[in-house]
């Protein structure tokens, strides 16, 4: 654990953003491996995954950063959670200089992480997104306790290589269930980059070498830091929500944060 992060998270973190001109369970033994060997409502099946509640997250975006179809930044956006930087893991979209941030932390194996990204998150880009209203930033991680997490990220983590992270995300979520089942689930995440239009050859390479494994080690043992036990988890400005909100309720969390953005003006 990082000194000066309270736990659990549903003590209030303070969220540090300054702008610069110029990108279920705890984390797996797995993940902390690969890194140091380079960094509430319903639950879901078996590893703390929920739809509704209160607790956070977090990371990069650099090369990685997918601004596509949201305002252009005009440099990173500086996002510091107590005394943890996040600037530059995950993935952001948005105005850097939007008075809400949004931190999404996920796991693509995470079934309700998968409902708030294709039921939710296209309502939040559309509103508040692309008007300037919210940066928003997705930071994908393994939970492990799930089927196939790591090599879903791994195939998300290879379009983004090649800029293509925001369109992978969608895919990759949309047939969850079926990567899920059975053995080894490479012939369809194959697949989904070939649709994606991305060289599966490409992918063969990254996913035999693990390469990317390092960067989601690294957001995987963020979330260990931050204490995070529910996926996915969220903290909008100052407020750390739990699970998967219905979007009117997430609505509601982003208006409240706007209007008292405004107020401190």
């Amino acid at each position: 654990m990082v000194s000066g992060i309270p736990r659990p998270w549903l003590v209030v973190l303070a969220v540090v953003i300054a702008t610069l001109g110029g990108c279920g369970q705890a984390t797996s033994h797995d993940a902390r491996a690969a890194a140091d060997s380079a960094a509430t409502g319903r639950a879901a099946p078996s590893s703390n995954t929920s739809k509704a509640s209160s607790a956070p997250p977090v990371q990069k975006s650099t090369s990685h950063s997918e601004p596509a179809h949201a305002p252009t930044p005009a440099g990173p956006r500086h996002v510091v959670l107590g005394d943890l930087n996040l600037t530059g893991i995950g993935y952001d979209r948005g105005s850097v200089t939007a008075p809400v941030v949004v931190i999404d932390l996920s796991d693509f194996a995470c079934p309700y992480c998968g409902e708030f990204s294709i039921e939710t998150y296209p309502a939040i880009e559309r509103d508040y997104v692309k008007t300037g209203k919210v940066f928003f930033k997705y930071v994908p991680f393994v939970v492990g306790s799930f089927p196939h997490s790591r090599e879903a990220t791994r195939a998300a983590e290879f379009a983004a290589d090649q800029g293509g992270f925001w369109p992978m995300m969608k895919l990759i979520y949309e047939p969850q269930p079926e990567w899920k089942r059975g053995g080894d689930p490479y012939a369809l995440l194959s697949g989904i980059v070939s649709v994606a239009g991305l060289d599966t050859a490409r992918l063969g390479q990254c996913y035999a070498s693990k390469r990317t494994d390092a960067r989601t080690a690294r957001a995987s043992n963020l979330a260990s830091d931050l204490g995070v036990r529910v996926t996915p988890s969220s903290i909008v400005n100052e407020r750390p929500i739990q699970g998967a909100l219905p979007l009117a309720d997430f609505r509601k969390v982003v208006d409240a944060a706007l209007m008292v953005a405004r107020l401190k003006k």
